[in-house]
């Protein structure tokens, strides 16, 4: 009887010590999810909190983007309109930013082209330039749009110290000489146009033009050579490397010679009606000129004889 009593009581204190582990396991899962519930909540108040923030600062862009498109300040307006939708591609307002986007690009497109077509309008390099500065001023361009105009600007700077260059050749090159008596200027070419064939024989061909008092202005190319004997030629032809061909008939009147004890000059002074191919000549890199009579003689113009050419036709062009 005894030992049942102790056995009776021995189980009842292992099952009173079971009970109390579990309470025990049961306290600390219980505050395990409470800090865990508590971080939860914190969790939730904070992402709450940052799409608060998110949805204000979406606001704040969309609304100050459209002030300032309002305010026609465009490039600002883009820069906000840009960032809500880089930022915030979820945002209620990220569709309207980017038509706004869209509607702003197409009005600095729509500037551009407007801005090249009158550039190339205008005749005048310098005029060119001082329009891309004053439209750049006055008009909205996206920054792809502005380099763009800026590039072409430059190049039209490039261009136009070359056609100064140019100008300089020509005041250097070219003399003008007035004649009252017969009511007009000659244009000439200062620049050496003798061409020496063999020992004996020189060729001369210049262009130059005419401007009578009355604005009118046309060409003339006068021929020579110089030898020990007549060539008689009765036609000179000038044959551009660009297929552009001129030839012109060297007889009386025009066609005049001359002895002396240096030898024979034969010359030829013709008006050229054509001022198209003699343009078309001064764009050619090279020159073939045949001297064709009793005599055949063809040389390649020398470098000065192309520039004189050239400049001349320059002036030509410049003259008013």
């Amino acid at each position: 009887m005894h030992r049942i009593l102790l056995w009776l009581i021995c189980a009842l204190l292992l099952s009173g010590c079971v009970s109390y582990k579990k309470f025990e396991d049961l306290q600390v899962d219980n505050e395990r999810l409470n800090k865990e519930l508590l971080l939860s909540r914190q969790q939730n108040e904070t992402l709450a909190e940052e799409l608060k923030q998110l949805k204000d600062l979406s606001d704040f862009y969309y609304r100050t983007g459209m002030g300032l498109y309002g305010e026609k300040r465009y490039g600002d307006a883009l820069e906000k309109f840009q960032t809500l939708v880089d930022r915030f591609p979820t945002s209620q307002h990220a569709a309207a930013a980017g038509d706004k986007i869209a509607e702003i690009r197409n009005l600095a497109l729509n500037h551009y082209q407007k801005i090249v077509k009158s550039v190339e309008a205008t005749r005048d390099l310098r005029g060119r330039i001082e329009l891309i500065d004053r439209e750049m001023k006055s008009v909205f361009l996206t920054k792809e749009l502005n380099e763009k105009l800026l590039t072409l600007r430059e190049e039209l700077r490039t261009e136009l110290e070359g056609e100064l260059e140019t100008q300089r050749d020509i005041v250097r090159h070219i003399l003008i000489e007035d004649d009252p008596i017969k009511s007009w200027k000659v244009y000439r070419s200062t620049r050496n146009l003798a061409q020496q064939i063999g020992e004996d024989r020189k060729f001369y061909v210049e262009v130059y033009f005419i401007q009578r008092y009355t604005g009118k202005k046309f060409y003339k190319v006068k021929t020579r050579y110089e030898a020990p004997e007549y060539l008689s030629y009765e036609s000179v032809t000038l044959q551009g490397q660009n297929g552009t061909r001129l030839t012109i008939d060297t007889i009386y009147p025009q066609k005049q010679s001359s002895v002396d004890s240096d030898g024979i000059n034969e010359w030829s002074d013709n008006d050229v009606a054509e001022d198209d191919k003699i343009a078309k000549l001064a764009r050619s890199n090279s020159i073939t000129v045949t001297f064709k009579g009793g005599n055949r003689y063809t040389f390649e113009m020398s470098e000065q004889q192309l520039a004189a050419i050239r400049e001349v036709v320059r002036k030509y062009q410049i003259t008013r």
